[in-house]
């Protein structure tokens, strides 16, 4: 996971080294993804830029939306791959179910 994460930091790091603050949210859900997030941002983008904040989740909604069209967006990978397991069809109802609603609602906001 931490390469992968390097690697798509690096594939755009011209990106990343446009703006003055580059900000990593993570919920803390899973400590395993924390540290993968941790390690390949500092790697990349430098150990001495790197700041860390404990925050509430309340104080990012814009990133709190961005995690929640990731979800919609991974749902629809996981959907076509035949990945989606029952998990998924007890959340939004099947894949037709989702493709009606919960996808069309999200694109529907893309800019």
């Amino acid at each position: 996971m931490g390469r992968d994460i390097s690697s798509a930091v690096v594939e755009h790091l011209g990106f990343f080294q446009s703006f003055d603050d580059v900000k990593v949210y993570y919920d803390n859900g899973q400590d395993i993804v924390k540290q993968a997030l941790d390690r390949s941002v500092s790697k990349v983008l430098s150990k001495g830029v790197v700041r860390r904040r404990k925050t509430s989740m309340t104080d990012y909604r814009l990133e709190q939306v961005a995690d929640y069209l990731c979800a919609i967006e991974l749902a629809l990978v996981k959907y076509e791959a035949k990945e989606d397991g029952e998990t998924y069809n007890k959340f939004f109802g099947g894949v037709g179910s989702f493709k009606r609603n919960w996808l069309k609602q999200a694109r529907s906001k893309r800019i």
